[in-house]
């Protein structure tokens, strides 16, 4: 029995672009049953990271906000310099936010020995490592510490970032499930939205809104590109135009992501759904909106030299060939780690067991994917996943003779979560699932990785406050206890991620129960009768 019901003739670009923008009662009734609940789930959770975290929780999080910090203060374009490492640039921040870090990379210490920030309001000339990325992120999360350089700010600018990620999720959560006819493809959403890029979304990071940005393109480009059942919709393209350009913006390799991803959905594409689009007038705005951002994005990467690296000691005789065998051998069990989450600063690993869990739900959508879809069906899911680890793994060996081994996971993340996304989109269009078994397939994924979310949080917070050890004398198994504790409370930054997690879960539940199947039918039946 199918999970979706007969076609539906897609009608006229102009009758798409008219009943696909989202004006009428039903479509509201959706976004809001699907966008906003999801949002407020996507929010509590990166929230929880945020309020949770000690001060340069993150890798590189104190480089992040000494930049942000700086362009908040007008300093968008800092002359490179030999600054933070030799590869970043000079940036005046009040000394308040110039702490020193000295936990990182050692589990068994909590951050209790660290300097809170605020106090200090005289202007500092610093050096950051972040100090020529582009400018885009940080304008938008820098003004609160700008204007309260203290735990206040901070905070406040966490959420923001934490706010702007989850948009993002919310829009592709939205378009897959509200622009699909496949229940399944909810747990793609879930999947894909390791504990990682809400540990980086709720800290000052331009990564997690790389990441969310990545999400956000290939939801709206799956029914875009892949259903021929479903019209050309205004919305789609916004959101396509949007994602796309944040994505190419805000870290280097955001050019080459946004072109790897463009170039999957389009080849092989079914040549009627592109002659649709070249006659879609919005399509071409979208498309234009790819290209000048994309331009822009790597015109300030290569004259602000953003993707420069320091150079570090390294052994000699590191050949191409060795460096490669070492990458796949050595370095590819660790980015699989790495893309579900190795929190703080890479140096808090959770038992086994928890990267296992989150390997079974994945695996759960790819396998049936590759064995009920077609060849393009396959080829799409393998290019996701070989795309950017290939990637990685040739620029990481060609640069290990000079700045070593440098790459992590969460760099591959815009790109590899298109591998669950596409892969639950597939079993709904090709698995012959009935609607209440994909609701219950669904259901049972929410099952497994929203406790996970939880697991991931509440073990970090435990590191950040008590410190973990490698035997169970030693590492606490309280995440309200330790020597050092967040401002606004260990159990408020706790309950906070609860909270997201059961929104999330209804926002699970919901989306695959009756009522929001009949929204769907409904809004199909008005854009055919349109």
């Amino acid at each position: 029995m199918s999970s979706y019901s007969p076609a539906v003739t897609t009608p006229p670009a102009s009758a798409a672009s008219r009943s696909g923008d989202g004006s009428d009662r039903s479509g509201r009734l959706l976004f809001r049953r699907t966008w906003w609940t999801a949002f407020i789930g996507f929010f509590l959770v990166c929230a929880g990271w945020a309020l949770a975290a000690p001060y340069d929780a993150s890798p590189d999080e104190r480089e992040h906000i000494v930049r942000a910090v700086g362009v908040a203060r007008g300093e968008f374009a800092p002359k490179p310099e030999a600054a933070g490492g030799g590869t970043g640039a000079f940036q005046h921040v009040p000394a308040s936010i110039v702490r020193d870090n000295c936990w990182w990379f050692d589990p068994t210490k909590s951050a209790a020995c660290a300097k809170e920030p605020g106090g200090d309001q005289q202007i500092e000339r610093v050096g950051t490592r972040a100090g020529r990325y582009n400018p885009l992120y940080y304008a938008l999360v820098g003004w609160p510490m700008a204007l309260w350089p203290n735990w206040l700010g901070l905070t406040l600018a966490r959420l923001v970032s934490a706010a702007l990620v989850s948009a993002l999720l919310a829009s592709a959560a939205h378009a897959l499930v509200a622009w699909t006819r496949h229940r399944v493809a909810a747990a793609g959403v879930l999947v894909a939205v390791t504990p990682i890029t809400a540990h980086l979304a709720g800290s000052i990071n331009p990564n997690g809104i790389e990441i969310a940005a990545g999400v956000a393109l290939i939801a709206a480009l799956i029914p875009t590109m892949l259903d021929p059942e479903q019209p050309l919709r205004r919305a789609a393209m916004v959101q396509i135009g949007i994602a796309g350009a944040v994505l190419m913006t805000v870290r280097s390799l955001g050019p080459l992501w946004a072109a790897v991803i463009v170039g999957i959905m389009l080849i092989p594409a079914k040549r009627e759904r592109l002659k649709q689009l070249l006659r879609f007038r919005p399509a071409w705005w979208a498309a234009g909106t790819l290209f000048l951002t994309g331009a822009a994005g790597a015109l300030w990467t290569v004259v602000m030299k953003a993707s420069e690296m320091m150079p570090v000691q390294v052994p000699p005789g590191i050949t191409v060939p060795k460096a490669i065998r070492y990458e796949v051998i050595v370095r590819w069990p660790e980015y699989f780690t790495e893309l579900v989450g190795v929190p703080s600063w890479l140096d808090t690993r959770l038992p086994g067991t928890a990267y296992y869990l989150w390997f079974l739900a994945i695996g759960c959508l790819v396998l049936p994917a590759v064995a009920f879809g077609t060849w393009s069906d396959r080829w799409r899911v393998f290019a996701f996943f070989l795309a950017p680890f290939g990637a990685i793994t040739l620029s990481d060996a060609m640069e290990a003779h000079k700045v070593g081994f440098a790459a992590q996971g969460r760099y591959m993340l815009p790109v590899v979560v298109g591998v669950p996304l596409l892969a639950a989109f597939v079993i709904g269009q090709r698995g012959g699932l009935s609607p209440a078994r994909s609701a219950s397939l669904v259901r049972t994924v929410a099952l497994v990785v929203l406790p996970l979310q939880l697991a991931f949080l509440a073990y970090t917070m435990i590191r950040w406050q008590a410190g973990v050890g490698n035997s169970v004398d030693y590492t606490p198994l309280n995440p309200l206890s330790g020597t050092w504790h967040p401002p606004t409370g260990s159990a408020t930054a706790l309950l906070t991620g609860v909270a997201g997690c059961l929104v999330l879960g209804y926002w699970a539940w919901t989306s695959t129960g009756r009522r929001a199947e009949a929204a769907r039918e409904q809004r199909l039946a008005e854009i055919s009768a349109s």
